[in-house]
């Protein structure tokens, strides 16, 4: 593992989850200084998916450093873009991006001898195909660059981020197939080769669990390539503060680094950095920093069989109630603050996400669990918000998403798999699931969460609760000032502001005011 200490440890990225503040674009380029001088980062991640990131923000990144600080782009502080995809946004933008790397780079080589952007990540990434192109039109930019400008720049590396169940459970593959088409197309393959992995996306298509077993199938599958191929790999886990994105606090810090062995750099979200207390990020780092990478918990072929099953059960029990609730979702997603610039969910020039294709994922199940899974899933995409907006949505009518589906899987688990694989999954493959849903217990109210749920969905969630009472002798006792905060949500207040319908000016301003309260005291806004 010591070959891993070249990557970066932590990479301080452009989520709009705090509650706490709204950052501009304006403000972004001094935030990346923020977060190599302040909270000690090496990393820093522009963000360009759905995100109306300005083009030449990379080059006003490498500028600042280069002007405000000692630190060399690049050697001492990486700054790593996030490109939109060509396949859920548009060719169009992910082009502007690479000039505009390719600009930072012609900056910084006229300062100095080293190349400030190395890397970039695509997001959303199902297939070899969008990686090999993008990295292939990221090598004709720099062609293009050469050719305009005259100078030559090593063309950066592409880092494919991995955000669904399915894609997951296939990211070993993936990468190897890349790596093999990579070296087909440029002649060699990369010394060095990052893979993202991304816990929000999948939770908010399979549910907390199953999200957590796939990306420990995916760290262990990624750290299989180290023995198998001549190549210096890296992952990067892309996780929040709430257990249903992460749970990466400096409190839960111990549970997080023992549950994602064989992670190399995390991430550093708005929320950890601008809502919780101060001091809580920087010390987050200097345990990061300490502690990645540790050595991976590597599946054997029975245990990984074992994996997929589970996550085939908690998938399909979570997806069930996920129907009934997705329009309920929508609209108190809408309702919440926008902590940075994004472009519009819809259209051509926007962002939206669509089902899974949970085909990858069947196979690999037996085939009555498959076959339930299958079934599970709605007949057409959901029209759902961002993970972010998701959580928070949810959080705010009192029924943190960590609860939605768990109790009732985890009694279908042990009747089709037995008891012996349960107590593997609560002691091998999950051991801090207890200390997840018992943080979340603290922002439970189903008489609140009562009031948006459909009498069937109630039903589910009610069981749900009853299995995980007597599994974790789980006792939900909600902080006092949230549950005051909780009992003003009313769904015809809500509904006011949905539909077409103009709220008051007044009722408006008390709802994002709640709404944003509640955030302050979870310490996220998502």
């Amino acid at each position: 593992m010591s070959r891993k200490t070249t990557f970066p440890k932590v990479m301080c990225t452009q989520h709009p989850d705090s509650a706490s503040r709204y950052i501009s674009t304006q403000e972004e380029p001094g935030e990346a200084v923020e977060a190599a001088v302040v909270f000690g980062c090496d990393e820093y991640m522009p963000d360009y998916e759905g995100k109306a990131t300005p083009y030449h923000q990379n080059v006003q990144i490498v500028s600042k450093f280069i002007e405000e600080t000692d630190l060399v782009p690049g050697k001492d502080f990486f700054i790593t873009p996030r490109a939109p995809s060509a396949v859920q946004e548009n060719r169009f933008r992910q082009l502007m991006v690479m000039m505009s790397i390719a600009e930072a780079n012609h900056g910084a080589l006229e300062y100095s001898d080293v190349q400030a952007i190395n890397e970039f990540v695509h997001p959303m990434t199902g297939t070899v195909r969008e990686i090999i192109e993008a990295q292939q039109h990221m090598a004709d930019v720099s062609e293009l660059a050469k050719k305009e400008f005259g100078f030559s720049m090593e063309v950066p590396r592409i880092i494919p981020l991995i955000e669904d169940a399915p894609a997951l459970l296939h990211a070993k593959e993936l990468a190897e197939s890349t790596l093999l088409a990579w070296k087909e197309r440029f002649g060699t393959a990369p010394e060095k080769f990052r893979v993202f992995l991304g816990k929000s996306d999948s939770a908010l298509s399979f549910g907390h669990v199953a999200s957590t077993l796939s990306c420990k199938y995916a760290i262990s599958g990624l750290s299989e390539l180290d023995s198998e191929l001549d190549i210096e790999t890296g992952i990067i886990f892309g996780a929040g503060t709430l257990p249903f994105r992460g749970h990466l606090d400096l409190k839960n810090a111990e549970n997080f680094f023992k549950e994602y062995r064989g992670v190399g750099t995390v991430t550093l979200q708005s929320a950890l950095r601008y809502s919780h207390e101060k001091g809580d990020a920087q010390a987050l780092v200097r345990l990061a920093e300490a502690r990645l990478p540790e050595a991976p918990n590597l599946f054997s072929p029975e245990e990984k069989e074992e994996l997929v099953n589970l996550i085939g059960i908690f998938g399909a029990r979570y997806a069930r109630v996920l129907r009934e609730l997705a329009p309920a979702i929508d609209r108190l997603a809408g309702l919440l603050p926008q902590q940075r610039d994004r472009l519009m969910h819809k259209g051509k020039g926007g962002y939206s996400r669509n089902a899974p294709d949970i085909s990858g994922i069947v196979q690999l199940c037996r085939s009555d669990i498959g076959k339930e899974l299958k079934a599970s899933m709605p007949a057409e995409a959901l029209h759902l918000p961002r993970a972010i907006k998701f959580t928070g949505a949810l959080y705010s009518i009192g029924l943190p998403p960590e609860f939605i589906g768990t109790g009732t899987a985890l009694k279908e688990a042990r009747e089709k798999l037995g008891d012996e694989v349960c107590e593997r999954l609560l002691t091998k493959y999950f051991p801090s699931l207890a200390s997840d849903l018992s943080f979340a217990s603290g922002y439970l109210d189903l008489n609140v969460a009562s009031r948006f749920l459909s009498g069937a969905c109630l039903k589910e969630i009610q069981r749900d609760l009853d299995v995980l009472r007597d599994t974790f002798s789980l006792k939900v006792r909600p902080e006092p000032s949230y549950r005051i905060l909780l009992e003003m949500m009313q769904p015809e207040l809500l509904q006011a502001g949905t539909a077409g319908n103009c709220m008051d000016e007044e009722v408006s301003q008390l709802v994002c005011s709640t709404l944003t309260k509640m955030g302050k005291i979870r310490k996220a806004l998502g």
